[in-house]
């Protein structure tokens, strides 16, 4: 197959969350399947990601056209994709493509994505990652976009990605038809984590020792990842179950809430207990899972979370908030599911840090999970599956 990937960020831009690697693994396992990937993206990171030739980079046999936005800094603070050139290019190429996949749904990429494809007759793939309804932040932007776009964006699709059972209900709230709806799951590449670094390095490096406890969180700093709650709820279990050997590492890029995270930090005078880092990837983050006890996803919204992945396929038991959408089956199962609240939190982290047998269980059957449930191997056959049906009935 001629695949086409749309995705407003891409490698090495790892630093815009969660969907950028989603997209990646996705269409790096369909390139070792034999397929012909492309990628349709921006330039926009941090910093203004720079290649000799921005249109068609090779990122590991996948062909992608990183796509100039106008303004860097005007996509970073607004969230709105101005690419050059990229108009041109969907309509010289896209009638070479059998399918198109595109990742999120609010963005300009999207909307002439979309245009084309209907116009062209080329089937695509919706997949939401999280954002089928317009809640949370600039909900009344998200509305507008809806009524002029999304909601075409989101009915003219073969099929739409669901991440869970959850999600689905939301795609069927916004009127998608329930047969056009497919379960499908983020994946891990197990091969990373066969041959993991010896342990040690990252407490080292952050003067942890090894007896104490650590507890991690990896995302981005952004307030919708709960971690005013994750500081709080931690200062509580030092005050309330006078456990003095213990530390937090926050692990991610600043998305507009370090300096708040902060600010609890000192308010607590817990600075000695709590360690920012800063982003970490690939093999540096991997050293952080070796080495941590427990992982902590405390978000207030959250549709899956891939780092919980990672810390499944480490062996590390979960704490998660149950605002988070796989919070149920990762009950009793492979963690621990808490309420949005401080002292819930601070119940769960004891819980856990006072029985090593229930640790070592809960992160022996996450493994198991990831080897069974969410290896992206089976995932892409699945998908490969669906991308194939879609085309079938496309052409007749």
């Amino acid at each position: 197959m001629r695949i086409l990937h749309v995705v407003p960020s891409f490698v090495p831009c790892l630093a815009a969350g969660g969907v950028v690697n989603a997209s990646y693994q996705i269409a790096k396992k369909q390139v070792e399947l034999g397929h012909e990937v492309y990628v349709f993206t921006t330039d926009t990171c941090i910093n203004r990601l720079v290649f000799e030739n921005n249109y068609d980079v090779d990122v590991d046999g996948i062909h992608v056209y990183y796509f100039k936005n106008i303004s860097n800094s005007f996509k970073n603070r607004f969230t709105i994709d101005t690419p050059r050139g990229l108009k041109g290019q969907l309509k010289k190429q896209i009638k070479n493509f059998d399918i198109i996949h595109i990742h999120e749904h609010r963005h300009t990429l999207a909307i002439l994505a979309h245009k084309y494809a209907v116009e062209n007759n080329i089937p695509y793939i919706l997949q939401a990652h999280g954002s089928v309804l317009p809640f949370f932040q600039k909900e009344g932007l998200k509305n507008i976009f809806d009524k002029i776009w999304g909601f075409n964006i989101l009915h003219d699709a073969k099929r739409v990605f669901a991440l869970t059972e959850t999600e689905k209900e939301q795609y069927l709230k916004m009127n998608v038809e329930d047969k056009n709806i497919e379960i499908v799951p983020l994946g891990i590449d197990l091969e990373e984590y066969n041959n993991l670094p010896k342990k040690g390095e990252f407490r080292n490096k952050y003067k942890i020792s090894e007896d104490e406890k650590l507890l991690i969180f990896i995302g981005r700093l952004n307030r919708i990842k709960g971690l005013d709650l994750l500081v709080k709820g931690f200062n509580d279990y030092l005050k309330n179950y006078n456990d003095d050997n213990v530390k937090l590492a926050i692990i991610g890029p600043d998305n507009g809430f370090e300096e708040e995270i902060e600010k609890l930090i000192d308010k607590f005078n817990i600075n000695d207990k709590v360690i920012l880092t800063g982003p970490l990837y690939r093999e540096d983050k991997l050293k952080a899972h070796v080495d941590s006890d427990i992982f902590i996803m405390p978000s207030q919204y959250e549709s899956f979370t891939t780092s919980g992945l990672e810390a499944m396929a480490s062996c590390k038991p979960l704490i998660l908030t149950k605002c988070n959408h796989i919070a149920e089956w990762v009950d009793g199962n492979c963690g621990i599911s808490c309420d949005y609240n401080i002292k819930s939190l601070s119940k769960a982290i004891n819980t856990l840090i006072s029985d090593e047998e229930l640790m070592k269980r809960y992160g022996m059957e996450g493994r198991r999970l990831t080897e069974e449930e969410y290896n992206w191997d089976k995932i892409l056959d699945k998908i490969i599956k669906i991308y194939s049906k879609v085309i079938s009935e496309n052409n007749k």
